[in-house]
Order: C-alpha cells, then sequence, then structure tokens
C-alpha cells in the first residue's frame, strides 16, 4: 500500500512538473534587469530629494539667523541640489505603466508644459496666501520643482522664498520616499511583471519594456520640439527649465537616461541573449547583432550632435538654430531604430495602448 501510494506521488509530480511553462532565461533576466535598473533610479531620486529638502532647511534656518539678509552662498546651494534632483527626475520622466501611474504622482514632481505660466501664477497665490497665515500647500502645481525653480530663480527675498521653500522640497521629498517604497513593493510592479512573463511571455513583456522606452523617447522629442517650433518663431519659453536656463542640460539627461534604461534595463542584452537561443537561426541572429549596432550607433550619434551648454533658448536664436536641426536629424533616426526597426524585428506592434501610459 505504502508502495502504491509512494508510486502515484511520484507520478503526480512528474505530471505536475511536466504541465509547468517552461522558463525563458533571457526573459527572466530581461525582467530582472529591468526591475532592478528602476529601483535603482527611484533609490537615485529618492536620495537627491532628501538632500534637496536638507539644503532648503539649511538655507532657510540661515536666513532665520539673518533677517533681511540674502543668504547668497547658501542659496547656490539649493540651486545646484535642485539640479541634481530634476536630473535624477529626467530618468522617470515618460514612465508608464508602472507605480508612477500605480501612485497617482505622475504629476507630483513637475509641471510642464506650462504655456500658460500657470506655476508662477500659482505660487505668486499660495506666497501671498502663506504670508497671510494659509497652510503651506501639500499638493498640486505648488509642491513641484517647478514650483522650487520659480522660488530659487525670481527676484524674491530669501524670507519670501522660505515661506514656501521649506514646506515644498519636504513634500517632494515625501513623494520621492512613496514612489520608492512602490518599487519594492513585491505585491505591485514586480507581481504584475511575473505575471506578463507567465501568462503573455514574450510579447507582453517585451511590449511593456520596449513600450516604456518607446514613451520616453516621445516625452523627450516633445520637450525639444515644442520650443523648437519654426525657425522664424521658436518659442523659448515652452523650454522645461527656462527660468533656471537649464532646458538644454535636462534633453541632455533624458537622452543619458533613456540610454542607460535601453542598456542596464535589460533590453540591450536581451537582444544578445537571444541571438542564443535554439529556435534562432543565423539569419534572426545577424539581424539582433545589426539592430544593436544600429542602436549603439543611433545614442551615439544622438548625444554628440547635441549642442554643448544648458541653455536651449542660446541655440534657438539666429544661425545657431541650424544646430538644432542637425540634432533633430540623428534624434529622429533614434527613434527609427526604437520605435519601429527594434519592435518590428521582435514581431511586436507599439500601437497606442503600448506607449500611452494606459
Amino acid at each position: 500500500m505504502k508502495k502504491s501510494l509512494l508510486l502515484l506521488a511520484t507520478l503526480g509530480t512528474l505530471t505536475a512538473c511536466q504541465t509547468q511553462p517552461t522558463t525563458d532565461a533571457a526573459l527572466q533576466t530581461l525582467a530582472n534587469d529591468h526591475l532592478d535598473f528602476m529601483r535603482q533610479q527611484a533609490d537615485l531620486l529618492a536620495n537627491e530629494f532628501t538632500q534637496l529638502q536638507q539644503a532648503s532647511a539649511d538655507y532657510c534656518q540661515q536666513t532665520d539667523l539673518q533677517t533681511g539678509q540674502q543668504a547668497t552662498p547658501s542659496l547656490s546651494i539649493v540651486k545646484q541640489q535642485w539640479r541634481s534632483s530634476f536630473a535624477a527626475w529626467s530618468a522617470h520622466q515618460g514612465q508608464s505603466g508602472g507605480p508612477l501611474d500605480a501612485e497617482g504622482l505622475s504629476f507630483a514632481f513637475q509641471f510642464w508644459p506650462d504655456k500658460k505660466d500657470t506655476v508662477g501664477k500659482q505660487v505668486r497665490r499660495e506666497l501671498a496666501a502663506v504670508a497671510k497665515g494659509d497652510a503651506v500647500p501639500d499638493r498640486g502645481v505648488a509642491t513641484t520643482l517647478s514650483a522650487v525653480e520659480y522660488l530659487l530663480e525670481s527676484e524674491l527675498s530669501a524670507h519670501q522664498r522660505c515661506l514656501l521653500l521649506s514646506g515644498i522640497t519636504a513634500q517632494l521629498a515625501s513623494n520621492g520616499k512613496q514612489l520608492q517604497g512602490a518599487w519594492y513593493n513585491t505585491d505591485g510592479y514586480q507581481q504584475q511583471l511575473a505575471q506578463m512573463q507567465q501568462q503573455g511571455g514574450a510579447t507582453v513583456l517585451l511590449t511593456q519594456v520596449l513600450g516604456q522606452l518607446s514613451h520616453r523617447y516621445d516625452l523627450i522629442e516633445k520637450k525639444f520640439e515644442l520650443p523648437l517650433n519654426t525657425v522664424q518663431h521658436p518659442r523659448p519659453l515652452f523650454a522645461e527649465a527656462w527660468r533656471s536656463e537649464q532646458s538644454l542640460h535636462f534633453l541632455r539627461t533624458s537622452l543619458m537616461s533613456l540610454e542607460q534604461e535601453y542598456r542596464q534595463g535589460g533590453m540591450r542584452d536581451y537582444l544578445l541573449q537571444n541571438r542564443e537561443l535554439q529556435n534562432s537561426t543565423p539569419q534572426t541572429s545577424k539581424q539582433h547583432q545589426a539592430t544593436v549596432e544600429a542602436l549603439d550607433e543611433a545614442f551615439a550619434d544622438t548625444l554628440a550632435h547635441l549642442p554643448a551648454g544648458d541653455s536651449l533658448a542660446y541655440w534657438l536664436q539666429g544661425d545657431n538654430y541650424a544646430k538644432l536641426l542637425r540634432f533633430k536629424l540623428s534624434f529622429d533616426q533614434l527613434g527609427y531604430q526604437l520605435q519601429q526597426r527594434l519592435p518590428g524585428e521582435l514581431g511586436l506592434s507599439l500601437g497606442f495602448n503600448a506607449t500611452d501610459g494606459d
């Protein structure tokens, strides 16, 4: 009897093992690398916001001790930390279908495009309200990096800045920690990735990872083309950080973070690993290799032709405009490689829903 039960148990185990889906090692590595990379970016953002909060607190404490005096050295430190924080945020711009959306934080860190100077109007209203005794806002346009930029770059006294600065940066730090926690929640996006892989296989998981890269590319294109407009009518005030003259710098950090996500987030390695799969023919192997090389070249060429400096407005003037048009040629080629050639080679169709964040 015991031998019969043991045999039945063994057969049941073998049957269960045979019905389990085959694990695709390359696909699993992609999911792991993607999640690890995004968590690293969330760690960096949370850390930068914490430092921004501390720099702002130090500045405002110095202001309290020196009433009516401008704390210039400390202000420059806050500006530099804001610049670092915004650069860290640029690695998250355009994310879709992940914790940023799930936590309702898509608009918690930046308000842009700002075609009607909504940030300036709202911050001025909040300054007046807080000066009369109202509470510092804890959500909305006035609690973003855009609002901090207004406070740091406008002609305000240290006392006026500090009516809002400490509160806003504290809220940014809190939101950064919330986003960080969401990326590490094993019941959240990590579980989603596992379900994508189990239920949809390569098609669903690749669409998610590549769709995010594509969506981020679209946002960078918007950051560039809104102020570019036409040679006769450029729109420098449509740039995302025109007050601090840092828009070109953040365009550069966005491009660099996009390439970093493609490389360290698993997609590039997946293409190289995928060449070794048993069902890959020599022809498909060559196609993957050629695509990887084309993308490497496109990223390098795009960054090489991005004009130097921090200010986008400078390059929108006169003959400088031609430099931006030359950059656009390289940027468009990157878009073709990332959004058309690569998905097509993987048998994917990145339609509207794949990149709109829904």
